[in-house]
């Protein structure tokens, strides 16, 4: 029995501890056949570190490495190319600087072919002779991957100066590498973010973006197919231990880790998340546990995102994807090349063919605990008062004490630090109430429309419906509301008991003050 490659990105330790290794061979000599120059942007922990070495490992002719993959019987294994692989997770460039880490790479690859520099003196320079010194008896393969974690990692405002600097390191970089096409056999560059190519790749115009590509809209992540082919055992015993069918798992699995999509057509598992679930048998937030990026929640915060609208499809145009700045950050696009939102639908215009797409949540996984950490930023509660106030929350609904369920809200905004509270206090309050009914678990509408207007939230039990309406000062404006939309009209013929909730913030008091209850025949 073959074991899980988990947090392996090294092709060769898949042979020598007997993992198993989703074939993407085929994909990748597609990939090698039909160009030269590429750029990839996927998430973190969705392996495109692996995607890198397989390459690596094929160019370097290491055919027992492939035995039964698609490739083995197909590639020149004979024909060995010299490689210049950066991984930029691997240099020490917070400590020395960019520029320091990058000659320091160069200087040992020059050591490791016993070649001595000529004329160049920087990094940049030392590069390109390199490319031109390999090249000469066999053309050259450029693998980096994480291109742009020397940016992401400075995207905090207070580390903006660096961010920059190292862009314009990186510019210089892969400026002369278009000189040097002869000595090519291929570039291949990964990474989470997506910069425009006018402020990174500008001299660099015949690179091809294939990340919406629905070509290589497989090239990493697991299809369904793949899981079930490769990891049939660890299916059947998560079956055996939860005592429920495959088509049941499959579709649990589904809800929790599928979604991901870049085309719009195609869809793939997070296989971090998948490894994880197979290794623990247990349903959990791998992906987003495994590190996410503070600096998201603090933009989400300071911008006054409105986060309602991730729920719903989010339209984005084409170009937007290719307009991504450092010093104009689009944080719908920064959430999508960091896997927080994805692709759900491609829209072609039929009249002139102009495209769009759909993008939201990719799946449970991402969304709830996407909720969670926002209201960590926005409120500074720690999770495990928050777990409780959210399973009170959720009890006090479920025996109809709406006055139990406002008491603890108002509890909740009590905890929260003076100094957080934003400006825009409406908004402030209306994401903490979305992002608690979003998590409470219940059936819930947030910013539902109507023929008359838009409710603020409705919150359905097995027995009751709650139609609430938010204000900030006086509660007659929302009872006002309430009553003269008459919200609660789709319900009537619905069983359950419907009350129209009332509920008024003061923005001095930075809390709830004051609440009405009302049923339909005394609103």
């Amino acid at each position: 029995m073959k074991n899980l490659g988990l947090g392996i990105q090294e092709l060769s330790e898949f042979k020598k501890r007997n993992l198993i290794y989703v074939d993407k061979t085929k994909i990748i000599d597609n990939l090698i056949s039909s160009g030269k120059y590429y750029f990839l942007s996927r998430p973190r922990r969705f392996g495109k570190s692996l995607l890198v070495n397989t390459i690596k490992e094929m160019f370097k002719g290491n055919k027992d490495l492939f035995v039964d993959t698609w490739i083995y019987d197909k590639w020149n294994w004979e024909e060995k190319n010299p490689i210049i692989k950066i991984s930029f997770s691997s240099l020490a460039y917070k400590n020395l600087g960019l520029e320091s880490a990058l000659e320091q790479y160069f200087d040992e690859k020059a050591f490791e072919y016993n070649y001595k520099y000529r004329f160049a003196t920087d990094y940049s320079s030392k590069f390109i002779e390199i490319i031109k010194f390999l090249g000469e008896k066999n053309s050259v393969v450029i693998l980096i991957d994480e291109y742009d974690k020397p940016i992401i990692d400075f995207l905090d405002k207070e580390l903006a100066e660096i961010a920059q600097k190292n862009k314009e390191i990186l510019k210089n970089l892969y400026s002369g590498i278009k000189d040097c096409d002869k000595y090519i056999k291929l570039l291949f560059i990964t990474g989470v973010s997506k910069f425009s190519r006018v402020s990174i790749f500008s001299e660099l115009n015949n690179l091809r973006d294939i990340t919406i590509s629905e070509q290589y809209s497989q090239i990493v992540g697991y299809t369904e197919e793949e899981i079930i082919k490769n990891y049939s055992i660890f299916l059947k015993r998560i079956e055996k231990k939860f005592k429920i069918s495959s088509e049941k798992l499959l579709k649990t699995m589904k809800l929790w880790y599928n979604g991901y999509s870049w085309d719009g057509e195609n869809f793939v598992y997070n296989p971090f998340s998948i490894l994880n679930l197979f290794a623990d048998e247990s349903f959990s937030n791998y992906w987003f546990k495994s590190g996410t990026p503070t600096f998201l929640t603090k933009m989400i915060k300071e911008q006054n995102i409105d986060i309602e609208k991730y729920d719903a499809d989010l339209t984005v145009y084409d170009y937007a994807f290719d307009s991504y700045e450092i010093e104009n950050i689009d944080l719908n696009i920064l959430l999508f090349q960091t896997g927080y939102l994805t692709i759900k639908e491609k829209i072609i215009n039929p009249e002139d063919f102009s495209i769009s797409y759909n993008i939201s949540y990719p799946n449970k996984e991402v969304r709830d605990s996407f909720y969670n950490f926002l209201i960590s930023e926005f409120t500074e509660i720690d999770k495990t008062q928050f777990s409780e106030i959210i399973k009170d929350l959720k009890e006090s609904l479920e025996k109809n004490n709406i006055e139990q369920f406002i008491i603890i809200l108002k509890s909740l905004y009590a905890n929260i630090p003076f100094e957080i509270f934003m400006k825009n206090a409406e908004s402030y309050y209306h994401t903490i109430i979305y992002l608690i009914l979003k998590l409470l678990g219940v059936k819930i509408f947030v910013e539902k429309h109507t023929n008359k207007g838009r409710i603020d939230a409705i919150i359905e039990t097995k027995k009751y419906i709650f139609i609430i309406e938010f204000k900030m000062g006086s509660i007659n404006n929302a009872l006002k509301q309430l009553k003269e939309k008459k919200y609660y009209e789709q319900y009537l013929k619905d069983e359950r008991t419907i009350y129209n909730v009332g509920i008024a913030f003061d923005e001095k008091e930075r809390n709830i003050k004051e609440y009405q209850i009302r049923t339909v025949e005394e609103l």
